[in-house]
């Protein structure tokens, strides 16, 4: 029998609560009707285990922020043991005493592009050179004389790349996880509470939404936002993610708790199309910024480019995406072998051909 689904139209509906009328679905029963939230205050929510990796996270970038004081040598081997967790590399006692690590969050490919970043930061880090197109070190704003960046010598900040690599596998995670068969199948159970994580299918769906890493009353509130908690702020004025990603997260969450199979599939698609959105905004976003200043504070502009590029490059660990891979190493190609080289042509054609995969042409300027 064909089904009949009540849609949201927009975050707004959320605040005064929402009542499925689904009401048919293919045995011929109803799915009884039930009241979407406005925040993400579900029974049984645990994503702890998201929020342990992320302080992981925090601890491996402080690490390489070392490196922006010129003499000191950023360890690769300690980055690599913070992100396997071995040796006890962590300075809170919670996350060495963890059985968790982020090593596995990560496709091969990505841990092995990871974990030569890494390599590369420590050997920028011993120079004692101020960085210079042709030279590693450490550069300084010609804006802001506080605001310091450990170079390559061909201008790549790699604790950027290590940051938005992490973004990239934080959307595979996502996308091949946490939205999987495994996890959302026809096999897992969806009956069985298991005291303070839901049903299975319920906490790997709180597992995906921890990976947002935002407040559970998002975005009213934007307390501790970091990575795409903050990104998806930053480019809602041209994709209006926020309230896209908060719908579909809590529509999803109450579909499952009410076995309505179907709008929670439709949530999935949402999320995930979403994702790989953003992350393309995010590399035009960052090169809107490079446009402004790169005449006047080539540092500055590298260290940005770097993140740019680095959010396309990780595109590529993302299973089920609409680019392809040829069109990532054609945009790859515009950002060229050495940053401190490239053009405002060579940042006009990865902006241009981001906007016409995604349909960003009517928002390139301002997401």
């Amino acid at each position: 029998m064909k089904k009949k689904l009540c849609t949201i139209a927009g975050l707004a509906l959320l605040a005064a609560g929402f009542t499925s009328c689904k009401k048919d679905n293919s045995e011929g029963t109803k799915t009884p009707a039930y009241t979407i939230p406005a925040t993400y205050n579900f029974s049984n929510v645990d994503y702890s285990d998201q929020t342990t990796r992320f302080s992981m996270s925090a601890e491996i970038e402080a690490e390489m922020k070392k490196g922006t004081t010129t003499g000191t040598v950023v360890s690769a081997q300690k980055l690599k043991d913070m992100l396997a967790n071995v040796n006890s590399p962590f300075t809170a006692a919670a996350n060495n005493a963890s059985t968790l690590n982020l090593k596995s969050w990560f496709p091969a490919p990505a841990l092995t592009d990871v974990e030569a970043y890494m390599d590369s930061l420590e050997a920028a880090s011993h120079s004692t050179q101020q960085a210079a197109n042709g030279v590693a070190g450490v550069g300084v704003s010609a804006a802001d004389a506080t605001k310091k960046y450990l170079l390559s010598a061909n201008g790549i900040n790699y604790a950027q790349f290590y940051s938005k690599t992490l973004m990239g596998v934080i959307t595979y995670q996502i996308i091949n996880n946490a939205f999987s068969d495994a996890t959302m199948g026809s096999g897992v159970d969806n009956n069985t509470v298991v005291t303070g994580k839901g049903t299975a299918m319920e906490h790997n769906w709180d597992l995906a939404f921890g990976l947002w890493m935002v407040p559970v009353d998002f975005p009213t509130n934007k307390t501790g936002v970091k990575y795409w908690g903050s990104y998806s702020s930053q480019v809602d004025s041209g994709l209006h993610c926020n309230a896209t990603l908060m719908t579909a997260y809590l529509t999803g969450r109450a579909a499952i708790s009410n076995k309505d199979m179907a709008t929670r599939d439709a949530q999935i698609t949402t999320i995930c199309q979403t994702y790989e959105k953003m992350q393309a905004a995010a590399a035009i976003h960052e090169l809107n910024a490079v446009k402004l200043i790169l005449s006047s504070d080539l540092t500055k502009s590298v260290s940005t480019i770097s993140e740019s590029m680095a959010f396309v490059a990780s595109m590529r660990y993302n299973p089920k995406k609409q680019i392809s891979d040829a069109q990532i190493n054609q945009l790859l190609g515009y950002y060229g072998t050495n940053l401190y080289n490239i053009s405002i042509a060579d940042i006009n054609n990865i902006i241009n051909t981001l906007s016409s995969i995604y349909g960003f042409d009517s928002v390139k300027n301002i997401i």
